[in-house]
């Protein structure tokens, strides 16, 4: 399956808004592997929460989806997610506001997805809580996050850089999505922190600004019943 993403003339992005969304792509292209590994068992009502230009296509358009609604607030990316899910045609739709805007009852969705999204919220706590509110008993919250890496090089420069890349792409790059994931009593299975494994990565070739990033943990969360 081939996937491409055209930007209608009528979108017109500014130079930060292009380094974002470029960085969105890429990371995106190395995510590929996680992605296959992590979402083969997606189905029925999905939910994608920050569903950016709608790459994620490349893995929902089957037919076990029965629908898909990618959530992005951006208006300009939600431009093109809408371009990009239209090849789903009425199995998709794309909400443009906030997860709290959505006024889907309780127990709607049998898969969520957050897709580097905790890194780049104001209120991560929340956000997790009202994925769980909406996923149905026994739904499954899909998880790729980048992480702050353990003390060394790379480390210390996301120290360094933290302040002036979160004011250019709104993201920590020394996200730390494990307290907001481990509140009490949302998953089943879970005693204490949650843990994530390591996202395999397919990297072609060196960027300053995805190394800034890395590492990437991946994980899915299964609601208590």
């Amino acid at each position: 399956m081939t996937v491409s993403i055209v930007m209608s003339d009528t979108i017109k992005l500014g130079r930060f808004e292009k380094i974002s969304r470029n960085i969105l792509l890429s990371s995106s292209k190395m995510l590929k592997d996680a992605k296959t590994e992590l979402f083969h068992d997606v189905h029925g009502n999905v939910l994608e929460v920050g569903a950016g230009v709608g790459v994620n296509v490349f893995f929902l358009n089957k037919p076990e989806v029965t629908h898909w609604k990618a959530i992005e607030p951006d208006r300009k990316l939600a431009d093109e997610c809408k371009i990009a899910l239209s090849e789903m045609g009425d199995r998709a739709t794309v909400f443009d506001g906030y997860l709290h805007e959505l006024d889907d009852p309780p127990n709607s969705y049998d898969c969520i997805i957050f897709t580097t999204l905790l890194c780049s919220v104001p209120n991560p706590d929340e956000i997790v809580r009202d994925a769980h509110r909406l996923l149905k008993p026994g739904g499954k919250l899909y998880l790729i996050e980048h992480v702050g890496d353990k003390p060394g090089i790379r480390a210390g420069i996301q120290v360094i850089a933290k302040v002036p890349w979160k004011l250019l792409t709104g993201c920590n790059c020394r996200n730390n999505p494990i307290s907001s994931l481990s509140q009490k009593g949302l998953w089943e299975g879970i005693e204490g922190d949650v843990r994530m494994i390591p996202a395999p990565l397919r990297v072609k070739k060196f960027s300053p600004m995805l190394e800034l990033l890395k590492p990437f943990v991946m994980t899915t969360l299964t609601k208590a019943s």
